[in-house]
């Protein structure tokens, strides 16, 4: 079975990102949950206003399932699902640094990102470009 590797359009980009969000979206309940009942259990309190602790879950999770996803080959879910795959232009692993790096830039970039992908000749958005990265998504024909 042959494998045709191109770029991916805004469109599944778009897609992926959405499906991943709903992921992330679901961790941060389920951390959240557990964070609160530890929190629960350790201070006996009922008030978790006075807190930090739900932006702490919100950031460690979402931070953990892009770093641990998109680092060293693997991919998320949406990734998987859209045929999408993270890779490096040179070829070298990518390190759970780069791919944090990417989470940041990601964030601050967000639209303007995307948007660049439709003027870059190589379809990368901005933070791909920075970094050298590439998604690509993988074709299947026989």
């Amino acid at each position: 079975m042959n494998q045709n590797i191109k770029p991916p359009g805004i469109f599944t980009k778009v897609m992926s990102f959405t499906y991943d969000a709903f992921l992330v979206v679901a961790l941060w309940f389920l951390m959240g949950f557990i964070a609160l009942v530890i929190y629960r259990f350790l201070s006996s309190e009922d008030d978790y206003s006075n807190t930090l602790l739900g932006p702490i879950v919100i950031i460690l999770t979402t931070t953990i399932y892009y770093t641990y996803f998109w680092s060293y080959g693997r991919k998320t879910l949406a990734m998987s699902t859209w045929s999408h795959e993270l890779q490096s232009d040179n070829n070298y692993k990518i390190t759970y640094k780069t791919a944090f790096q990417r989470l940041v830039l990601n964030i601050v970039f967000n639209l303007v990102g995307l948007i660049w992908m439709l003027f870059d000749k190589d379809k990368k958005t901005l933070t791909d470009r920075i970094l050298g990265l590439r998604t690509v998504k993988r074709k299947r024909s026989s």
